[in-house]
């Protein structure tokens, strides 16, 4: 049985405006880089927010993987450990298959990662990615992993990092953290200042976005402790893969917020494109 879509209020739930809406953002996303796009960043706000700069981090990958590997948080609270979900997914554009091979071989490799299904039933971080990849890969055969809010132990990261990285040699993979980084506003609980709010955002994130293009983990970590980045462990299990993978820097490709949509000072939330 497969994954029913739950995130459609962040995309168009019919396939045709979907499809136009992909073909839009994509239409005016610049030049693909020159290098193999192993990992990358993006964020999973409504396509109306934070469309853009997922496109134009798409537009730089390949058109074939072996297998995508899509590591997102937990804003359920329902993943109880890290869990792979192992059903098919389905999104308006149709249904996906999970790589049980590599799946399997990931939970059978470690005492951490566990297959769960229920964990991704209510989660929107994994799936706003699916029609970007969809759109842009030829095939597709997917991994999603959830990582329960606040895990923070270095030493366990470090381990699902290893575990992905061994279990993945000598494929051909796209692996891919989902996360928006600070959540400015009283909706969110988070108003360290009272003026110039817009400049701060943009200038916390900034530095947060160059830590991870240094794949520095630690710093990346502890810069996200003072602000409300929704997918910081993602990201440092991403940053620590990308360093197994013996790639030594990020590309910052796009960075948006929601108030240029919006207009609105007292909810903004900043979106990151970075590949690897």
């Amino acid at each position: 049985m497969a994954r029913e879509p739950v995130a459609e209020d962040f995309y168009p739930g019919n396939a045709k405006i979907l499809k136009l809406m992909l073909e839009k953002l994509f239409k005016d996303t610049g030049t693909a880089t020159d290098k193999k796009v192993t990992g990358l960043i993006a964020p999973h706000a409504g396509y109306l927010y934070s469309g853009k700069t997922a496109a134009k981090v798409y537009a730089q990958i390949e058109k074939e993987y072996d297998s995508v590997i899509l590591i997102g948080p937990d804003h359920t609270g329902m993943a109880e450990a890290v869990s792979i979900s192992t059903e098919p997914w389905k999104t308006s554009l149709g249904e996906i298959d999970i790589d049980k091979t590599l799946a399997k071989k990931i939970i059978s490799e470690s005492d951490i990662i566990i297959e769960d299904n229920a964990a991704h039933m209510y989660e929107h971080s994994i799936e706003v990615q699916l029609p970007f990849i969809q759109y842009r890969l030829k095939s597709l055969k997917i991994v999603p992993i959830i990582i329960p809010h606040n895990y923070i132990n270095l030493e366990k990261l470090q381990e699902i990092a290893d575990t992905i990285s061994k279990a993945t040699e000598g494929k051909k993979v796209l692996f891919i953290a989902s996360s928006d980084l600070t959540h400015f506003g009283k909706g969110y609980n988070f108003v360290p200042v009272e003026k110039d709010e817009l400049e701060w955002v943009k200038n916390t994130d900034n530095t947060i976005m160059q830590k991870i293009t240094e794949l520095d983990e630690i710093q990346t970590l502890n810069k996200a402790r003072e602000t409300t980045v929704c997918g910081s462990i993602p990201i440092a299990i991403l940053i620590m893969i990308m360093k197994n993978k013996k790639i030594d820097k990020g590309t910052l490709i796009d960075y948006t917020t929601s108030y240029e949509v919006s207009k609105n000072k007292d909810a903004i939330v900043g979106y990151g494109g970075i590949v690897f």
